[in-house]
């Protein structure tokens, strides 16, 4: 047979090993605690099968039980083992008290818990022990194929609880970094402006020699700023308030029965050995001391409010995937508490189910012991009768006869107490059984309303965070967008100048063709030289010029490059974080859908082991 952590991998496809999500150490823990469910959820009948028992004696007088389930006490008695009933933890020390009419004794023994400790009076011996029937929870590890003491035909649903807390522990492991670009935007570069200095002519004769002048071109201006990409902002509904389950309804409190309790008959003046005195034993009054079970409402660490998580990942940080993880996983919560409070209902019906039979065992035994009392009273009655009628004495006749009216009187007296009990305890049991019909209805209404509530919220939620994804994308064409007109401007500038600077050139050319040409015809040699002179620097300023505009365009060409590439980047990823969220999304639905089934899967077994 599979092992239980390749049964789990089998209903998952999670690959589980020491370092995953789970680990084997935690899967081997969820195992352990669906085994404990599963053993919880069997009908009584079923469960004592699977128990195990423990003994107590003089060095172990003591069980604790560690919230195990108790099916029976037994106390040595010398001969047999005697069952022990069990009492409230308040009359421990009246069953401890000989003399007391409550007793315990060898042959009708009790047990108490208290603070989770079991103790049995009279206290275990040796020679005289006694034996707990408790259920035993085992402990399952991963490796394991199978449970020992556990039904073999509900041992699938320990991997079906493992698969499920499984996923549930995956699910919260779908967490995306916030979006962030990791590049920066590249800096314009600074262009060199682009002047000249005329050309001297301080010798040569301006008739002869014209002065050349060019004028000064302003560089491109490319001194607008990069578009960058701009994170969007998120809007979102008033967080929900998980209201404390709060029942209004209060316990009933134990009526207090009547003590039933006779004087003897008196035979003052009648021969004892005649007529024998009439004895009519006390009874001890039913015990209904106990408290009525009430119900515990469970705790829950869900937290839609104000400064939760979400609030932080979603509102601060713009993290739209840690925030639907965050919400799945309060919304894991929230079916968890419910869980809970269907638990505690269950619980709190089980036991009130319990006290009830416990008190009716109570009143049983009381009305059984009255009706000896007064059987024996009756036979004690007739016999006095008889007594009576044999005398021949008027005195000891009319004694006798005032014995025997005492007698009925006290019996009639007995019964009224009895019928008076009964109609108490009727009572009581209508109070208990409105009190559970109450408890029930607030449970039912509460977790009614809870649902609707996050139903809609959810729903407020999930559509805020779709419109954030598309906000996401909005702001990416945006950026496409500006970027696009950016890179049009920056060439538009950078054609005008080069434009400008190619007249200009083409003009200081035309110049220095002039300027050849007159030094040509010069005679004067000093005219003719400075003419040269003239010629060259010209010629020398052009050249600077042209290397002038040649960087220029080498450094434009550097930043558009950078340009681009940072505009792909920023889209990759942008592109990237979409694809990763949409991926874990799709991944985390698939895990979500799956443990759905599972625990649709898992509750049908649970309603079938239960009888439902």
């Amino acid at each position: 047979m599979a092992t239980f952590e390749a049964q789990v991998e089998a209903l998952t496809s999670l690959a589980i090993d020491g370092s995953s999500a789970p680990t084997q150490t935690e899967l081997s823990q969820f195992l352990t605690d669906g085994a404990k469910e599963i053993l919880n959820a069997l009908p009584r009948s079923k469960k004592i099968i699977f128990g195990s028992s423990s003994s107590l004696n003089a060095s172990s007088p003591n069980l604790t039980l560690n919230g195990c389930e108790i099916f029976g006490v037994t106390r040595d008695d010398g001969t047999i083992n005697q069952p022990c009933r069990q009492i409230p933890f308040q009359l421990s020390g009246r069953a401890s008290d000989s003399g007391d009419m409550i007793a315990a004794t060898s042959t009708d023994p009790v047990y108490y818990i208290q603070n989770n400790i079991l103790s049995v009076i009279p206290e275990p011996t040796n020679s005289n022990n006694a034996s707990v029937q408790i259920m035993s929870y085992p402990t399952v590890a991963f490796g394991d194929s199978a449970v020992s003491r556990f039904p073999d035909e509900y041992e699938y649903l320990i991997p079906l609880y493992g698969a499920i807390k499984s996923l549930t522990n995956k699910l919260t492991t779908f967490i995306n970094s916030d979006l962030s670009i990791s590049v920066s935007a590249p800096s314009a570069p600074s262009l060199a402006t682009i002047s000249y200095s005329n050309a001297s002519n301080a010798d040569a004769s301006s008739t002869a020699v014209s002065a050349i002048t060019v004028s000064s071109i302003s560089k491109a201006d490319i001194s607008g700023d990069v578009p960058t990409y701009s994170k969007p902002s998120i809007s979102l509904t008033s967080n929900l308030t998980v209201n404390d389950l709060s029942i209004s309804s209060s316990a009933p409190s134990a009526p207090s029965l009547g003590t039933v309790s006779y004087s003897d008959a008196t035979n003052a003046d009648a021969s004892a050995s005649s007529i024998g005195a009439i004895t009519v034993a006390s009874v001890s009054v039913a015990d209904t001391s106990g408290n009525v079970p009430a119900y515990t409402k469970p705790t829950t660490s869900v937290n839609f409010g104000s400064g939760n998580n979400f609030d932080t990942m979603l509102g601060t940080n713009e993290d739209i995937e840690l925030a639907s993880v965050e919400l799945q996983k309060q919304s894991q919560l929230l079916n968890s508490y419910k869980v809970d409070i269907d638990n505690e209902l269950n619980e709190f019906n089980k036991e009130n189910v319990r006290y009830q039979a416990s008190i009716q065992a109570q009143l049983a035994k009381h009305n059984s012991d009255l009706r000896k009392a007064i059987t024996q009273a009756e036979i004690d009655s007739r016999d006095a009768q008889q007594e009576a009628s044999l005398t021949t004495d008027v005195s000891k006749f009319n004694k006798s006869q005032d014995q025997i009216l005492a007698l009925q009187n006290s019996i009639k007296n007995m019964e009224a107490t009895i019928a008076n009990n009964d109609d108490l305890v009727a009572k009581f049991i209508q109070e208990i059984n409105l009190y559970q019909q109450n408890v029930n209805k607030e449970v039912t209404e509460y977790r009614s309303n809870y649902e609707k509530d996050f139903a809609i919220f959810s729903k407020k939620r999930d559509t805020e965070l779709q419109n954030y994804s598309l906000d996401i994308q909005n702001e990416l064409n945006e950026f496409n967008k500006e970027n696009v007109r950016y890179q049009a401007n920056v060439q538009a500038e950078l054609a005008k100048h080069n434009t400008d600077l190619q007249v200009e050139l083409r003009q200081a050319q035309i110049d220095a063709q002039d300027a050849q040409q007159e030094a040509s015809r010069a005679t004067d040699v000093d005219k003719f030289n400075k003419a040269q002179d003239q010629a060259l620097d010209l010629q020398n300023k052009a050249q600077s010029l042209q290397a002038s505009i040649q960087n220029n365009e080498d450094l434009i060409q550097k930043f558009l490059a950078e340009l681009n590439k940072y505009s792909s980047q920023v889209n990759t990823e942008v592109q990237t974080y979409s694809q990763n969220l949409t991926n874990d999304n799709q991944n985390y639905q698939f895990y979500l859908q799956q443990q759905a089934k599972l625990q649709s899967d898992y509750d049908k077994g649970i309603q079938i082991l239960r009888g439902v």
